[in-house]
């Protein structure tokens, strides 16, 4: 009985030996499983992250050459070929008609590259004043209900083309890395925050900054402006000192920044800008100067189009994409998503169609002087 009970004994203990090693070697085989699928989780992801970043990378180059294109195009705007007169030889005699025709054809010369400039009249409108079309003469081919209160001045050289920047702000992903508040500074900003968000209208901030600034840019072609966006699209990465180098890339000569205001105080409504303070370290007092006129225009030509709220505009030094622009800039807070009545306003059809039509009667005002 010792001798079978030894031996079932032994049997047993070979059994749970046993059994501990197929246990191991399942935990180590499971492991292995593990830690493979876990490797070719992280490659994926990390290859979706190269792809994504390669694909921002490319719009910034795509961006960084439309505004170097744009800036050559208003160099040679700028520079257009003078003809050279050819002297009359001394032995050839003119009469007084012949030397009239010959006045005539120079003046035809000049002439023959003339722009038309429309100044609209903001300030009729703001005050309010109707603007009737009777015994306006109207241009072949111009409607009368847009020429009204419009002066066509001839000039006798071509005018540079105006280039305007517009930055719509924040983007589908925020940027929670930093960058400097300011060249030489050691203040350090979030480079792109997330914006806000529209409760009632069930929109972000970035989507509506976007529309607006479309329709913005395409009011300012049909009047002669060259646009360059920062973006054009919502899967970008660029932050706000990027956003400025594209405006100095592109040699613009105003630099505009769509916006949408957010508070907690819910009645809060009405339309402001931001701008650089007069103290302001990192630009040069006459870009900090015409960077508040330009706030001034673009908030009440917005108001005077849409009817919102004038409010006081803010001008402080902390905002980077202001500090690092070298041209005049201003930040457009177009309303308050916080507030209702805004927020389904800004997100409208009808009402993006206003701002925009109103920001760009401000930009004519800017340039107007």
């Amino acid at each position: 009985m010792k001798k079978s009970f030894g031996s079932n004994g032994l049997s047993i203990a070979m059994i749970l030996v046993g059994v501990l090693i197929l246990a191991a070697s399942g935990i180590l085989i499971g492991m292995q499983v593990g830690n493979s699928m876990r490797q070719s989780a992280y490659e994926e992801e990390l290859a979706q992250k190269r792809e994504y970043e390669a694909k921002a990378q490319a719009e910034r180059e795509a961006a960084l050459k439309a505004a170097q294109e744009a800036a050559q195009a208003e160099a040679a705007a700028q520079n257009p070929a003078t003809p050279t007169a050819t002297p009359i030889p001394a032995d050839i005699t003119m009469t007084t008609e012949q030397l009239a025709a010959a006045a005539e054809a120079i003046k035809g010369v000049g002439v023959a590259g003339t722009s038309t400039v429309f100044s609209y009249a903001d300030a009729q409108k703001n005050a309010g004043i109707s603007l009737s079309t009777e015994d306006v003469p109207q241009p072949e081919g111009t409607d009368a209900a847009q020429t009204a209160g419009i002066t066509i001045t001839p000039t006798p050289t071509p005018l540079p083309t105006k280039i305007v920047c517009i930055d719509p702000g924040h983007q589908a992903e925020e940027m929670t890395d930093t960058e400097p508040n300011g060249p030489n500074s050691t203040e350090m900003k979030q480079k792109v925050t997330s914006g806000a968000y529209g409760e009632f209208s069930g929109k972000n901030e970035y989507e509506i900054n976007l529309e607006v600034s479309l329709k913005l840019r395409d009011i300012l072609v049909s009047r002669g402006y060259t646009v360059v966006m920062t973006r054009e699209t919502h899967d970008v990465t660029i932050s706000n000192v990027e956003r400025a180098q594209i405006a100095t890339a592109a040699n613009a000569n105003i630099f505009i920044r769509i916006h949408c205001n957010d508070v907690d105080e819910s009645e809060v409504n009405g339309v402001l800008c931001y701008g650089p303070a007069s103290d302001n370290t990192y630009l040069p007092q006459e870009i900090i100067e015409n960077s508040q006129r330009l706030c001034e225009v673009l908030r009440d030509n917005q108001c005077a189009v849409t009817g919102q709220k004038a409010l006081n505009n803010l001008y402080q030094n902390d905002m980077t994409g202001i500090n690092w622009a070298s041209m005049p800039v201003s930040i457009v807070e177009m309303g308050f998503m916080s507030n209702e009545t805004e927020d389904l306003f800004l997100a409208s059809e009808e009402g993006q169609n206003q701002i925009a039509e109103g920001l760009a009667n401000g930009v004519d005002a800017y340039f107007a002087g």
